[in-house]
């Protein structure tokens, strides 16, 4: 590909507010944002890297005996009635949805594929003797985004491999999701990020009882991840459990006092008003409502120590609701009497559950607070003053400083993107869909379902987060662009420009994937452009020209060496059976060698 005929040309001058990937792939040329936030066009350079990922993913999925479909976007909701699911997104105002014009029958725009692709298995698998399968496919999706950011991190059209796995028991639900983490492993080390990590995931409204996040790890993200300095554990904020802090309680009852607290609503404020006491030793009543935009919205209570957060995922999941949202001042005010920060478990009526985090097990002689606004209460303790609770529930948020659930040590935070998302979905939509089968004795039994997502096009985002300096973008050799750029330094001067036209069709005519800078730039301008858009190898054919000599310069170290014409042509095509064998490790050993 010529350079001057390339669509379309690099920019100069960009905004700041974006994260480094973003605007290198602005600024290179690869994508283009189209009309409104979070919707992009992928340029030439841009779908050349796309299709290279899409070709890595299916190559792996192939490779372990993966089926590939291609399902449709427009969806019937009569599909999504049938999980429950279509309302749920309606409220949830992340669909995307036309009504046909001839009746009443609603479609949306396909944010998941989970009811068509069931459906698909529901009508044709019968017999234990066609399980297990898994089908894959690669296709848009769309999700009305309140906020989209991040470029295609976030975007409200996308592309994403999805998979389906179906299998005859649980046993093999499990089978198949290792199966699916450890080529999702495979994917993710040949398309260059050597920083990816899988943790544990809450399901969100794809639903199951297990799942797993792949985070690229990098400076920026949506998610923030907690991972052990010592064992492999490592779960998102919205999943990850912890050994906090355990403090030692006096087991010998002080009489309940209450206490005038003037504007001490917060646990600090309330630690400087009481210096002796701290906030390990209070419990904070924490009112949340219920599926607020429900018609019948109601609100619990959550009591935890005071040096500890709710965890609203996991106070979600626990209720099996849709939504949890703290409580406004109105509400507040409503059940407990008491103006904001004075709320306390003691005497509390008008929730429909008071519950407490395993924190405030064993505590004695704590302070809370007393419903009653400016006052709360003193060396309160179970057994007497408060009913002692039958269960404490995990709900509290993990954080730096807390030790590993697993092996005790200590937790570290990093921001990632999530690139790849596996779920075992159980039994729920074969169930409420009909997907079933006959055993071996002739019973009907419900399939057992996984499901499995990466997203390609944001992917394009991560890679870059993992692979770039100051100068521009550095890609993989799997999923670059072009392999080899080749840059005459004056292409006026005749030299340089037939040696560099000659290279250019030679290596073109032996399958190496080229870029020729065919532009009357300044030696700057190219250089520059070579960086930013960041192939694996440059070739500079300058003042050595004369000697049918070139320097090759390796993209990600900076290693330069100088080649005659015969050379450079050998080693370019070493390079191209590399990537074409998508063999990132001999990848990296040439790079380093060079």
């Amino acid at each position: 590909m010529k350079l001057s005929k390339l669509f379309p040309p690099t920019l100069r001058g960009m905004r700041s507010n974006m994260i480094i990937s973003h605007l290198l792939l602005e600024k290179a040329g690869f994508i283009r944002s189209v009309g409104s936030a979070g919707i992009f066009a992928l340029l030439p350079l841009g779908k050349l890297v796309h299709d290279r990922i899409c070709g890595i993913v299916f190559n792996e999925m192939t490779k372990v005996g993966i089926q590939h479909v291609d399902l449709p976007i427009l969806q019937s909701s009569s599909l999504w009635e049938q999980t429950g699911r279509w309302e749920k997104y309606l409220k949830s105002k992340t669909m995307f949805t036309t009504q046909e014009r001839y009746s009443s029958e609603m479609f949306g725009l396909s944010p998941t594929a989970e009811e068509v692709i069931t459906m698909l298995v529901a009508n044709d698998i019968k017999s234990w003797r066609q399980l297990p399968v898994i089908l894959h496919q690669i296709g848009r999706k769309f999700r009305d985004e309140m906020r989209p950011r991040y470029g295609m991190v976030r975007s409200r059209e996308f592309v994403m491999s999805d998979a389906y796995s179906f299998d005859i028991d649980e046993e093999g639900m499990h089978k198949s999701f290792m199966l699916m983490r450890d080529v999702y492993s495979r994917i993710f080390l040949r398309l260059g990020l050597t920083n990816c990590v899988s943790v544990q995931a809450d399901s969100g409204a794809i639903g199951g009882q297990g799942s797993a996040e792949f985070m690229a790890v990098c400076d920026v993200g949506e998610d923030t991840l907690l991972t052990c300095t010592r064992c492999d554990y490592g779960a998102n904020t919205e999943k990850a459990n912890s050994s906090y802090p355990i403090y030692q309680y006096n087991s010998a009852q002080r009489p309940l006092r209450h206490e005038l607290t003037p504007n001490a609503k917060t646990v600090e404020e309330l630690e400087r008003f009481f210096p002796d006491i701290k906030a390990h030793d209070m419990i904070k009543t924490i009112i949340f409502t219920v599926n607020p935009e429900s018609n019948n919205p109601y609100e619990v209570a959550v009591c935890i120590r005071g040096d500890l957060a709710v965890n609203t995922v996991k106070l979600t999941n626990f209720l099996t609701v849709d939504s949890v949202v703290p409580a406004i001042d109105r509400v507040v005010e409503e059940v407990t009497g008491a103006a904001v920060g004075f709320a306390g478990p003691l005497g509390l009526t008008k929730v429909k559950r008071i519950l407490f985090d395993h924190s405030t097990q064993g505590m004695t002689n704590f302070l809370c607070g007393f419903n009653t606004t400016d006052h709360h209460a003193l060396d309160v303790n179970f057994g007497r003053d408060l009913e002692t609770p039958k269960e404490f529930y995990e709900l509290h948020t993990a954080t730096v400083g807390h030790g590993c659930p697993e092996c005790g040590d200590g937790l570290e935070e990093s921001k990632g993107i999530e690139v790849g998302h596996v779920f075992m979905l159980q039994q729920a939509y074969a169930e409420a869909m009909g997907a079933t089968f006959l055993d071996s004795a002739g019973q009907a039994k419900a399939i057992w379902m996984g499901c499995y997502g990466i997203g390609t096009t944001r992917l394009l985002h991560a890679i870059i987060e993992q692979n770039h300096d100051d100068h521009g973008i550095i890609w993989p050799i799997t999923v670059a662009p072009f392999l080899v750029h080749i840059v005459p330094v004056d292409y006026t001067n005749q030299q340089q420009s037939s040696l560099a036209n000659e290279l250019y069709e030679n290596l073109s005519a032996q399958g190496v994937d080229v870029l020729f800078d065919d532009r009357t730039e300044r030696a700057g301008v190219k250089f520059n452009d070579a960086d930013l858009i960041g192939c694996p190898y440059r070739i500079t054919v300058g003042r050595l020209a004369t000697e049918r000599k070139v320097e090759l310069r390796v993209r990600e170290t900076g290693a330069s060496q100088i080649l005659n014409i015969d050379e450079i042509t050998e080693r370019c095509v070493e390079f191209q059976q590399t990537r074409t064998h998508n063999n990132t490790t001999s990848q990296l050993t040439l790079a380093k060698t060079t």
